[in-house]
């Protein structure tokens, strides 16, 4: 280890969309930096060049940096051990693999792909382990620098030593690995790109990692790492290797759960604040009850002492349940902005929607500039939004729920009903109920709840009918749901034209279906 401050690192293959459980080994290295004060690297292994991609790779950083999971050091960041991308260290892989030949702790291998399908197929008979037989192991040096000397391909393989492997993980105790269990595995490929096995050894010992935090699925890669670092006289970091997290069958987490990329969990509407707390949950606890926590807190309280070896079960509903949690305590002001930012992404503020009782002199404005300027029409809409989540109340849970439960404040093409409408715009009488509703409304000044509320009982009395069946067909028709906030304030929201014209819409569809 170079000096005493926590180095720790988080290496991404570009080959996909960021998986909850990168994400998860993301957190516990982000966590861990930020609890001894130490230095959080992002770097990424790109040399699988068949499988890894420029939006790959800009859709893990975009991940992170949705999560607040911010790097010191690492693309976009630099520092004095990049670059921090494999594909820009090729020359340093070859340095060290050079080392390892010249000291006799690697040898070049010329074996074909068809001899070693051949080695394999053998081998199988046998029953014996596929292992690389190490047949090019004591090849005269004479006769590998003339094959060499007439480019015949080639791979570079490490000696594995006699005896046995071990070395203890932070998590897991003590572990021990047989070598005789080992073939002499490759290090450089013929194409002249280093193993993964070779190229982390080499990345993590030259960026001074003293920690290498990862998922349990590395374990089976320890005994080789361990004999590399060794042979190449690095010091070796700390281990800790996490547990796996498994899905509601209790297999490995994948796609056929269920969403499994934090993409994915950020379309449906969940926070990065409730991820986060949720995913720091799948392995690790405080004290067993603790399950509401901050970024701030679980920095405070996190350790690796307290990871379990246990495989994690990914729970939605426990999800969910934080995820509202975390909703449910936001201060107003960043409710609004969020709740926006969601209305945006869903596309549910089409700008000619605006109502303009709630808009301010620049409500005038085209749409396109509204478009151009969206900060200015944010603040427009913030008053307004604000007073719709103050009507809505609990009812509006988390960010999933937005468009749902929104949308009839936004757009016309809301959800509607069947079974509301059939329950109480049924009656062909409330027709021209609606209509005088409608006709009420137009002339009603101001045009605010209390007024609306009295107008509307009024009407009830004038028409002998209950206010219960003006208000529940009144709520059919303007939000499409029998189920909703204050209807009054609903109608205050949506403004007196939007009103009159779905009070309208509402009634021509009774009176048509009467005719």
């Amino acid at each position: 280890m170079i000096g005493s401050q926590v180095r720790v690192r988080f290496a991404p293959s570009p080959t996909g969309y960021l998986h909850i459980g990168g994400a998860r080994t993301a957190l516990y290295n982000w966590l861990y930096a930020r609890k001894t004060g130490g230095v959080f690297i992002l770097r990424i292994e790109d040399t699988d060049v068949t499988r890894s991609t420029k939006e790959s790779y800009e859709a893990i950083l975009d991940a992170l940096n949705w999560l607040g999971l911010d790097w010191d050091e690492g693309p976009e960041k630099g520092g004095q051990y990049g670059p921090y991308l494999q594909s820009a260290r090729q020359v340093l892989y070859h340095t060290e693999a050079q080392k390892l030949l010249e000291s006799g702790d690697a040898y070049r291998c010329f074996c074909t792909q068809k001899e070693l399908e051949e080695m394999r197929e053998e081998a199988a008979e046998k029953g014996e382990p596929t292992r690389y037989d190490g047949r090019c192991r004591n090849l005269p040096t004479d006769e590998a620098q003339r094959r060499l000397a007439m480019n015949v391909p080639h791979v570079v393989r490490i000696r594995i030593p006699e005896g046995e492997t071990h070395f203890r993980d932070i998590i897991r105790g003590q572990v021990r690995f047989q070598n005789t269990e080992l073939d002499d595995f490759v290090l450089i490929k013929s194409d002249g790109r280093p193993t993964y096995n070779f190229a982390v050894v080499v990345d993590d010992a030259r960026m001074a990692i003293t920690h290498v935090i990862r998922g349990d699925d590395h374990l089976s890669n320890m005994p080789k790492q361990v004999i590399l670092y060794k042979a190449l006289g690095y010091s070796l970091p700390k281990f800790a290797h996490l547990p796996m997290i498994l899905g509601s069958d209790r297999s490995r987490l994948s796609k056929r759960h269920g969403a499994s990329s934090v993409q994915e969990f950020r379309r449906m509407g969940y926070m990065s604040d409730s991820l986060v707390n949720y995913l720091a949950l799948l392995g690790w606890s405080l004290d067993g009850v603790t399950e509401f926590f901050t970024r701030k807190s679980l920095i405070e309280k996190f350790s690796l002492k307290r990871v379990s070896k246990n495989p994690a079960a990914f729970d939605i509903g426990k999800l969910d349940f934080i995820n509202g949690e975390h909703f449910k305590r936001l201060d107003s002001m960043e409710k609004v902005s969020i709740v926006f930012e969601k209305l945006e992404e869903e596309k549910l503020i089409p700008p000619d929607f605006r109502v303009k009782e709630w808009g301010s002199a620049d409500a005038a404005r085209s749409p396109d500039a509204k478009k151009e300027n969206r900060e200015a029409y944010f603040k427009e809409e913030r008053p307004r939004l604000a007073f719709i989540l103050k009507v809505m109340g609990h009812r509006l849970k988390n960010l999933k729920d937005v468009r749902s439960k929104l949308c009839y404040f936004y757009k016309d093409d809301y959800r509607k009903v069947e079974e509301a409408y059939k329950e109480h715009l049924a009656n062909p009488e409330i027709g021209p109920h609606l209509l005088q509703m409608a006709d009420m409304i137009e002339h009603l000044e101001p045009f605010e709840r209390s007024k609306i509320e009295g107008a509307v009982r009024n009407l009830a009395d004038d028409l002998e009918v209950s206010a219960g069946t003006l208000i529940h067909a009144s709520r059919v028709a303007l939000t499409g749901d029998s189920v909703s906030p204050d209807i009054f304030s609903v109608m205050h929201l949506l403004g007196r034209a939007k009103c009159i014209e779905r009070l309208r819409q509402a009634a021509s569809h009774v009176i048509s279906k009467k005719s």
